[in-house]
């Protein structure tokens, strides 16, 4: 009889000679063999045969925790009932329901919801209905769109075209891109405290630097503008209390549509429904996925304010010939219901604010090792600045080392996160203190492993 550990060693083997693992180098692969998760219960992740915390929910995605069978039993029911509708042609109950509860959460009026099979889709949605916005209302010269530097918007070709995170690996694939040479700094502080300049005066120049990109392309010429509310991929990049407002008021100002990419930071995560609230902002769309349904289905949305839909209302001259095969599936639909039954029910989005707190309080305390500099968070998005010189902030991965030795230090002690310069706690939103405890004390040992194999204590 085969014990676990022998199906694990069998799996890994299998999936060496046939599942191709994207983003892990082959070298590492090869070498220890991947991880193999075969059960999720809460917080916690069962990774070769062993439980630790889901310290980054997954990829920032299990929004109400693992095991929550009420969510299985809707799908399971859904499927059993209408397993597939095409969304060329109909609607379904499940997903037009969801398309309500969506509307009735989102600020302001964004009140029409396209879903799509995830947040790349969701932001190629978005994209393309800014393009045929401005050409339905006799405008068609406005094509470009402006982004920010180390923003991630996705991984297909159009999210990729405005993604500058060394997440896609632009690079790469510059030559079948657009040309979007349209980067607008990110509103990230870090490191500038000590430059003279106040987080204010940063802001506004942030904001001010899209204005002055607009208007030196020509406002004619410009789609939209599409940024995350706060921007993970970038390190948790929390703009001041100015820049939402004064990118509002800047789009308004020539016409240009303002894009909310809240893929990662939508339902909960980092203490409100969606991050814009923050700052009492109504996008002109909101892209979302992850959290919507927690990652029980796959599910992105485009969501537009009535004032954009009104563009698309007449014939075929102005319809929006665009679509999933998967976007709007009805299993997706009876998903999201349940999952965001689950957030209202028990109070997650408010747990969110408050173990968000405690999280980054414990974060903080982690400051003291010769190799943070920094935490920062809102909610449950958190990260810690880690370097190998404090004063001059020298970022850990030039020493080739460091990041695989605290990777394999954090996950003897059963705490899967992502780590690099940027060390990221994002965990469900159901997580307790105990559990916040559990994974800063396992971050906390094996940071203090790392710097002693490495002698950076």
């Amino acid at each position: 009889m085969s014990t676990e550990n022998d199906d694990i060693t069998n799996l890994q083997q299998v999936a060496l000679r046939h599942y191709w693992q994207p983003t892990l180098p082959w070298n590492t692969l090869a070498e220890s063999g991947p991880r193999i998760a075969t059960a999720g219960e809460g917080v916690m992740i069962k990774v070769n045969g062993e439980w630790g915390y889901d310290a980054m929910a997954g990829l920032v995605v299990t929004n109400i925790g693992h095991g929550r069978t009420e969510v299985v039993d809707a799908v399971r029911d859904q499927l059993a009932t209408l397993h597939y509708a095409s969304t060329f042609h109909f609607g379904s109950p499940s997903v037009i329901r969801l398309a309500e509860k969506v509307a009735s959460l989102t600020p302001g009026d964004l009140n029409r919801v396209q879903f799509s099979s995830g947040g790349a889709e969701a932001v190629e949605t978005a994209l393309k209905i800014a393009y045929q916005y401005h050409a339905n209302r006799g405008e068609p010269g406005r094509t470009k769109f402006i982004a920010r530097q180390d923003s991630y918007h996705g991984i297909s070709r159009g999210a990729l075209s405005v993604t500058t995170s060394s997440y896609g690996d632009r690079e790469t694939f510059e030559p079948i891109l657009p040309d979007v040479p349209r980067w607008a700094p990110q509103p990230f502080y870090y490191g500038r405290e000590d430059r003279g300049e106040s987080l204010d005066d940063f802001t506004r120049r942030c904001a001010q630097a899209i204005e002055d990109i607009i208007v030196a392309e020509g406002p004619e010429t410009v789609a939209a503008v599409i940024a995350e509310p706060v921007s993970f991929s970038a390190g948790i990049a929390i703009p001041g209390d100015a820049y939402w407002p004064m990118l509002r008021a800047i789009c308004d100002r020539h016409g240009v549509l303002l894009i909310a990419d809240e893929v990662i930071t939508g339902f909960g995560r980092t203490g409100k429904w969606f991050a814009m609230e923050h700052w009492g902002v109504v996008p002109d769309m909101m892209t979302l996925a992850k959290g919507i349904t927690s990652g029980y289905f796959p599910v992105g949305a485009c969501v537009a304010r009535d004032h954009v839909f009104e563009a698309f209302k007449g014939g075929p001259e102005v319809t929006y010939k665009h679509g999933f095969t998967y976007g709007g599936h009805p299993a997706g639909g009876a998903a999201g219901l349940a999952n965001i039954d689950i957030l209202e029910r028990e109070s997650l989005v408010q747990n969110s604010e408050t173990m968000g707190q405690y999280l980054l309080e414990r974060l903080e305390g982690l400051t003291g090792h010769p190799t943070v500099v920094e935490a920062r968070g809102i909610g449950l998005m958190t990260a810690l600045e880690l370097v190998s010189e404090k004063n001059a902030r020298t970022p850990l991965s030039v020493l080739p080392d460091a990041i695989p030795t605290l990777d394999e230090a954090m996950h003897a002690r059963g705490v899967f996160t992502r780590s690099g310069d940027k060390l990221f706690i994002a965990p469900p939103l159901t997580v307790t203190e105990a559990d916040v405890d559990g994974i800063i004390n396992g971050v906390d040992a094996s940071l203090t492993e790392m710097e002693a194999k490495l002698g950076l204590a």
